[in-house]
């Protein structure tokens, strides 16, 4: 680990060790023993209907009051990097793992499966530990009375070996602003490839990637729908037609429910919400306007995703955290993920339901849909979701990888050459996604094949990989990613190859985006600014 990385862990371990718990009391004067410490990315409205029904469940199977303590230190990802980091200190000082939380609830399973795996720090000998610890408690049938099969269209629900499990499912999607939509001459998108339409240039939200580990599930879905080559030639039109590229996926929906964007990639729940909130507040003024909002998960080209929760290792209360995560596997738990706030049960719907927020969002438990699907505020069952063929292993690690330099390094320029490319009079009119083949202006051609270029990467005697061909990706990210060209000479030890190489595709994106711009081949420009991107 570099000298850099190193201080960013430790001040990772300070902010998650600092971050401020947020406390919603069921009952006053709580025991200590009766706590549970919950990290969390998730918003105040489901840690507040989650800390109400946790201590009314409580109280009613186990006579006792019981208090949520939430910590939330930023998103899934920086979560997780976070715990790591803390993880590798106490190996490092020979502290034990953990002792400050009990529960990581919310976020990817991907983030999660990260962490199933074992944290090493060098010494004499290696020291290691997962920060996830496997609920033993958990019995088969149990699992079976939860899920049933593991599968939720092709991808697992819960973690076989007990580290996690989803509560929950994510879908992502388009969340847009009709009045804005309207005003710009397009329909509502309906599907990823809508957001490459030029119409929309300087109106489309996105999140980063990096910062997000949903988002970044939300691009790899586009990857995985569309293809390698479709799925990026619509990221790019889509970032090329933003006017905010933004750290956090929550915001993206009020940023186009105020009307600053007209469309955005959003995750399900967060889309929901905000729908729902506009559509609260024109029932309270008797305004129709307020009531602007759209989402849809793209038919057939969305995935489901279980948004998992786990027992963290060293957890202080270790029964208080078995309770809880029983809790939010119990029908009670599953159905404050959809039951409308209100009463406490009727006839129709007699579990307790929320009692402020409508969540939105669709339970894990496969169960629920059989029983209480009719009194749902969405009535969809994420297990009917076809699932996708084969998905390439490989697309995952190159979603940050690529998307930064591609989108984000140069936005300026990116935008640029995206508005000469259109204003082009040879450009077709009304298509979403126009690529070199499918014109014959000799200069628009050389444009869009241009930008839709993609950079090569360095194997080892002058042999570049080239990340166009799905031969070469899964070499570069087991030679690069993954650090199999480690003994190549490629870059020197004190270096990240994982931000050269992103440096790299810097350069290259430059030069392209350049080359339209400046109308002119990008090897000139290479061979002018003398940037060979390492």
């Amino acid at each position: 680990m570099s000298r850099l990385a190193t201080g960013a862990s430790l001040a990772a371990v300070v902010m998650l060790a600092l971050a401020p718990a947020v406390l919603y009391r069921g009952e006053r004067q709580v025991p200590a023993q009766r706590i549970v410490v919950v990290v969390s990315p998730h918003n105040q409205q489901i840690r507040q209907e989650f800390s109400t029904g946790f201590a009314r469940w409580h109280r009613e199977h186990f006579g006792e009051a019981a208090e949520v303590r939430w910590n939330t230190p930023g998103g899934t990802t920086e979560i997780r990097r976070m715990l790591v980091a803390q993880t590798e200190s106490a190996l490092r000082s020979g502290s034990p793992v953990g002792g400050q939380a009990d529960i990581l609830f919310g976020g990817g399973s991907y983030e999660f499966d990260l962490l199933t795996k074992p944290v090493t720090v060098d010494g004499d000998p290696p020291r290691s530990a997962t920060v996830l610890a496997p609920c033993e408690w958990i019995t088969p049938q149990m699992l079976e009375e939860w899920y049933g099969t593991n599968d939720i269209a092709g991808k697992k629900i819960y973690d076989p070996k007990l580290h996690w499990f989803g509560v929950a499912f994510s879908t992502f999607g388009i969340v847009s602003n009709i009045v804005r939509c309207e005003e710009l001459g397009v329909h509502p998108p309906q599907r990823w490839e809508d957001l490459a339409q030029p119409a929309l240039r300087g109106s489309v939200i996105l999140a980063n990637p990096a910062q997000s580990g949903s988002v970044a599930t939300a691009f790899e879905t586009i990857l995985q729908r569309l293809g390698w080559t479709r799925g990026w030639q619509v990221l790019r039109r889509a970032a090329a037609n933003s006017n905010h590229i933004i750290a956090s996926s929550s915001v993206v929906p009020t940023k186009v429910g105020n009307g600053e964007s007209a469309a955005g990639v959003a995750i399900d729940f967060y889309g929901r919400f905000q729908v729902q909130s506009l559509a609260d507040a024109a029932e309270r003024t008797g305004l129709d306007s307020i009531a602007r909002l759209h989402f849809v998960a793209p038919a057939k080209e969305s995935v489901i995703d279980p948004d998992p929760i786990a027992v963290l290792r060293g957890a202080p209360h270790p029964e208080m955290a078995q309770r809880f995560v029983e809790y939010c596997l119990s029908t009670d738990g599953q159905m404050l993920w959809q039951a409308a706030p209100g009463s406490e049960s009727d006839e129709a719907c007699d579990h307790p339901r929320p009692v402020r927020y409508a969540l939105r969002r669709l339970p894990s438990r496969r169960a629920v849909y059989s029983c209480c699907i009719d009194c749902f505020v969405d009535r969809i069952n994420p297990f009917d979701e076809p699932s996708i063929p084969a998905p390439n292993p490989n697309y995952r690690d190159f979603v940050s990888t690529l998307f930064l330099p591609m989108a984000m390094s140069h936005t300026p320029l990116l935008q640029a050459a995206w508005q000469r490319i259109i204003a082009h009079p040879s450009y077709p009119a009304g298509s979403a996604v126009v690529s070199a083949a499918d014109v014959s202006d000799a200069q628009l051609k050389r444009w869009l094949e241009a930008f839709d270029a993609m950079p090569t990467a360095p194997a080892a005697d002058g042999v570049e990989l080239k990340l166009a061909s799905l031969d070469d990706i899964g070499a570069v990210r087991a030679g690069w990613l993954k650090g199999g060209f480690k003994d190549r000479s490629l870059w020197e030890s004190r270096d990240d190859p994982r931000t050269l190489l992103r440096r790299r595709f810097a350069a290259f994106f430059e030069r392209q985006y350049r080359s339209i711009i400046e109308d002119v081949d990008p090897s000139v420009l290479q061979h002018r600014d003398g940037t060979e991107g390492k």
